[in-house]
């Protein structure tokens, strides 16, 4: 009989560990490098990045917080709350100080980010995985179009993906250890607030908790009491410092019907299917959804054996009030679900690669990233690497707001379509407006805000053209100060006001 040599096992044990680690980080190299090497310039018209900026941008220069001259239209309470949560703008802070305006370092600190996720799943799921699986798991998800384009919105979707893991992380690796308690607690209370203060919808964590405490414990554990009293004490300070966070989201809750929840199902379910084929749409993806959707209901079979893990308490709140939430997101909302179901379908296939071909566990992986790959490379293929040509990246948009700033006083109220990315670069407090009031709602909404100028842009016709109608309908309310090839400004003529004639420039 061979004699056992536990210091042999032991160093071989050390050798393999050692060897995951290097290749794992090879591979965040590499997708580090992809991510870094194809940041655009520019930035979408969607203007929620505007909002966090401006509230950095208060923070350094020690303006209160909230006053980003954005003017809340309560009519139409999906375009955004009166202001946001502020943890995200409190990481933007040190980029607005350093660089001012400039997107490049926010887009970088969105790529960190990303890495930083990576390495949570990584250490999350390699014992469950084992090597190759687990960084099978971390380059679809480091490669994946989706995350390629997140990366390109200064938003707080990536932030937030790496909070809630990490608080999955905390409770996975909670030990028992009594002497730990008010650390583990510490710990897992300050991630509940930096979740909660980088999203709101992060709030559904605690029920998530409290549902991992009582399904493995049937209790609430001491350092779990820690946690919830550590991150109520936080959210009082940011109250207490920024005020309630935040205003409008409860204004939508009348819109709940049960057509938006099945519509919501159906839209997240198509949007989770385009995660894994890029978007791409045709008989080979069509193929790939169908064998990443066997492999998931494998992986719920495999998780179900498993028992309960936290990652999917933490989920099953957060999940509920996606769908429930009246105006869906997209992919935006759905990124964290996202990891646990590529967890699902590579258990899956690791289940089914030990019973039909044990002997060639990488062979699976390999295959498995190859059908992948072949419908997400077409994705990138049809993909725009050059610099975003809209908001700032647009020329015209940027002439308009040097004329605002140069025409029109500091006090001036304007109306436009995006409000919030006139007010953080044009200096001036605006408001939207509901493109589906009728005429005189409009005018009526106009003068409640005492709006002096109101801007038309053929740039994009999200509004349905609304305001241009409107202009072309009452020439007489409004005078033309500028033009551009995309964007007109007009003065609000007061009531008593003759016409007089418009300048076009």
């Amino acid at each position: 009989m061979q004699n056992y040599d536990p210091v042999r096992v032991e160093q071989s044990s050390n050798s393999s560990c050692s060897r995951s680690y290097l290749y794992f980080g090879f591979l965040l190299a590499t997708i580090t490098f992809f991510h870094v090497a194809t940041v655009r310039q520019g930035h979408l018209w969607g203007d929620d990045f505007a909002m966090y900026i401006h509230h950095a941008q208060n923070i350094v220069e020690g303006r209160p917080y909230a006053e980003t001259g954005y003017i809340y239209n309560p009519a139409i309470p999906v375009y955004g709350p009166r202001m946001y949560p502020p943890v995200f703008p409190l990481l933007l802070a040190p980029l607005y100080k350093v660089f001012g305006l400039s997107l490049l370092p926010m887009k970088l600190e969105q790529v960190f980010f990303i890495i930083l996720t990576l390495a949570l799943v990584f250490m999350l799921w390699h014992r469950h995985l084992g090597t190759g699986y687990c960084l099978a798991l971390v380059a679809i998800l480091g490669f994946s179009p989706a995350l390629w384009w997140a990366k390109e919105n200064i938003l707080s979707d990536l932030p937030f993906l790496f909070f809630f893991y990490a608080a999955v992380c905390l409770l996975q690796w909670a030990s028992s250890g009594q002497k730990q308690c008010w650390t583990r607690g510490l710990a897992l209370g300050v991630t509940l607030y930096l979740v909660i203060g980088t999203r709101t919808v992060g709030i559904t964590l605690v029920p998530g908790l409290l549902l991992y405490e009582w399904l493995r414990h049937k209790r609430i554990s001491r350092h779990t009491g820690v946690a919830l009293v550590v991150c109520v004490m936080a959210l009082i300070a940011q109250n207490w410092f920024v005020g309630a966070v935040p205003g409008g989201y409860m204004e939508q809750l009348h819109s709940v019907t049960a057509r938006t929840i099945l519509l919501n199902a159906i839209r997240y379910t198509r949007t989770l299917a385009g995660f894994w084929v890029g978007g791409i749409s045709g008989a080979f993806s069509f193929f790939a959804i169908v064998a990443v959707a066997g492999l998931i209901s494998m992986g719920l079979l495999s998780e179900h054996r498993r028992g309960v893990a936290a990652v999917h308490c933490l989920l099953a709140p957060y999940t509920l009030l996606m769908i429930l939430w009246p105006f869906g997101a997209g992919i935006r909302y759905a990124l964290p679900v996202i990891p646990w179901m590529a967890l699902l379908a590579l258990s899956g296939l690791r289940e089914l690669s030990a019973r039909f071909c044990p002997r060639y566990p990488a062979a699976a992986a390999c295959a498995f990233l190859l059908l992948l790959a072949v419908p997400m490379i077409q994705a990138y293929r049809a993909t725009d690497f050059g610099p975003i040509r809209q908001s700032t990246g647009l020329p015209e948009f940027n002439a308009l707001c040097d004329e605002v700033r140069r025409t029109t006083k500091p006090e001036d109220i304007f109306i436009y379509y995006r409000a919030r990315a006139l007010s953080l670069y044009a200096g001036r407090p605006a408001s939207s407006y509901n493109q589906h009031s009728t005429h005189p709602e409009f005018w009526e909404y106009a003068r409640t805000i005492h709006a002096k100028y109101l801007i038309t842009t053929d740039a994009f016709n999200e509004d349905g053209r609304f305001l241009t109608q409107y202009v072309e309908a009452h020439p007489d309310k409004l005078d033309l100060t500028y033009q551009n090839p995309h964007f007109a400004l007009y003065r609000i003529r007061p009531p008593a006001e003759p016409a007089t004639a418009s300048l076009s420039r």
